[in-house]
């Protein structure tokens, strides 16, 4: 599914799917008072991964922090995830990705740059920038994977894990 469309309109799904608020969706959380959500989002998706693409996300002005993920299969099968966050995890994520000046990155040149790699789309945003951004690559470079690592790791601490990347035609 994901494979079909081009950079464009990976960057609007990407957004949108940050935004909507799915039936997968597990129980909000109450919100400190305190939290400033700002309009915050960060994610990427991994386009032609292992097995099909792959995607994790934070966002916070819908249904308060939160954490997707989703994959879709070969065949265009999705499944998605999504699970609330604290405001301290949400803010531990963000302040990392923050870390990385991302409202300066533009499209990679130190990745692979091979068209048989996936196609990472970067979008990140608050209530005064944004930024759109690709690298096609096997393993992410710096400063990049300073956007993907947390991400990944907030991701790999719930049961939104996106789950066991090898295909099973790969493990025989």
């Amino acid at each position: 599914m994901m494979r079909a469309i081009g950079r464009g309109a990976a960057l609007v799904a990407l957004i949108a799917t940050a935004a909507a608020c799915g039936g997968a969706t597990k129980a909000t959380r109450t919100v400190d008072a305190s939290f400033a959500c700002r309009g915050r989002t960060a994610g990427y998706t991994a386009t032609h991964h292992i097995g099909g693409d792959l995607g994790i996300s934070i966002d916070c002005a819908e249904v308060g922090p939160r954490l997707k993920v989703w994959r879709a299969d070969a065949k265009g099968d999705r499944r998605e995830d999504a699970r609330s966050m604290t405001a301290s995890e949400f803010e531990a994520v963000w302040k990392e990705i923050d870390g990385t000046g991302w409202p300066n990155l533009r499209d990679c040149g130190n990745g692979s740059l091979d068209k048989r790699d996936p196609l990472y789309t970067f979008a990140v945003k608050d209530d005064e920038r944004a930024a759109t951004f690709h690298c096609q690559t096997r393993v992410v470079p710096y400063p990049y994977n300073d956007i993907a690592d947390p991400l990944d790791r907030a991701a790999a601490q719930s049961s939104s894990a996106p789950g066991d990347d090898e295909p099973a035609a790969a493990k025989k």
